[in-house]
């Protein structure tokens, strides 16, 4: 990969729905070499998909994070454990992980209520090899960074955030862009039977109310020879200090700060080449915040099983209408 691939992809983490002509001429290379450069990014596993980043809060859900650690399973059954929540409608991103945990997932819920009905049901799915299940608090500020892979700056919208009613057109539109954020509107309105003008509308409308807040690219930073580590540390004081010092950080690609959890409440992302790298932030880390902080736990992200991408439950029909 080289510097124009580097942009490429920079571009491309900014917004997925970029037009290739404007990309080429942002690269400076023609359309027909941005092309063929993407293609080989997916051929090569670098990108792995195409997707809009989609508010769940604003469609009426609710997002937990949870960390599961296994006793006494077998490979295979491990396996099986982790195609099902693979597969599960309400599991977004999930990853195997070294450390104390061995799988870390989202859970993407109507309400507590429902929540607790997946958490159970996700359980008894592994209840004799189970030995700790926890579920990390609601998430009360943070943000992901992976821009700064590639030392591009974000240029972040204001959006109105004004309230719009969703129908089922609405959640047809966002299930295909969540999927892939670069079908075009020609392509949409062959799929839904609708003029692209009147997709382009309802588009319009997703993106103002926030429901739609941007459109974005998975990498698979193992291709470009990081590791991914996550950091789970226990705020003291200074979470102010903390989150501005993150989100400066180069190699800081995410942290979510989460009320209700007593053993962690920062969970810190890191892309480092090497354990030299990760010594040297967290010993950095140690050094500024000496009083504010507590590291709980570190752990290596291994493989992704699913990515961060919309997961099944927020495109039923029964779940039209925003708060």
């Amino acid at each position: 990969m080289d510097v124009k691939d580097k942009k490429i992809l920079g571009e491309l983490v900014l917004n997925s729905r970029i037009p290739l002509n404007r990309l080429a001429k942002k690269v400076g290379l023609s359309r027909e070499v941005v092309t063929y450069r993407i293609n080989q990014l997916k051929l090569k596993g670098i990108i792995t998909n195409f997707h809009a980043i989609i508010d769940e809060e604003k469609l009426g859900f609710l997002r937990n994070t949870c960390f599961i650690q296994l006793k006494g399973i077998s490979p295979t059954k491990e396996k099986q454990f982790f195609e099902y929540l693979k597969r599960h409608k309400a599991v977004t991103y999930c990853g195997t992980v070294i450390g104390k945990w061995n799988v870390v997932f989202d859970i993407i819920s109507k309400d507590r209520k429902d929540m607790d009905k997946i958490v159970k049901e996700i359980q008894n799915k592994i209840k004799n090899n189970l030995a700790i299940f926890a579920i990390a608090g609601n998430t009360i500020s943070g943000g992901y960074y992976p821009e700064k892979i590639f030392e591009t700056k974000s240029h972040i919208e204001n959006k109105n955030n004004k309230k719009v009613k969703v129908d089922k057109m609405d959640l047809k539109i966002l299930n295909i862009l969540s999927n892939n954020a670069r079908t075009e509107y020609s392509e949409l309105s062959r799929k839904l039977d609708l003029t692209a003008n009147a997709i382009k509308y309802r588009i319009q409308n997703l993106e103002s109310s926030g429901i739609v807040s941007g459109y974005t690219i998975s990498v698979d930073v193992k291709k470009l020879g990081y590791s991914w580590y996550n950091i789970q540390i226990k705020l003291i004081t200074g979470e102010k200090e903390v989150e501005d010092f993150l989100k400066k950080e180069k190699i800081a690609i995410y942290h979510y700060h989460y009320i209700g959890n007593e053993n962690w409440d920062i969970d810190i992302g890191i892309i480092v080449r090497d354990s030299e790298e990760l010594r040297d932030f967290i010993i950095k880390f140690r050094e500024k915040f000496p009083e504010f902080v507590k590291i709980h736990d570190v752990y290596v992200i291994l493989d992704v099983i699913k990515e961060n991408l919309a997961p099944d439950i927020l495109f039923e029909e029964t779940n039209m209408g925003t708060k």
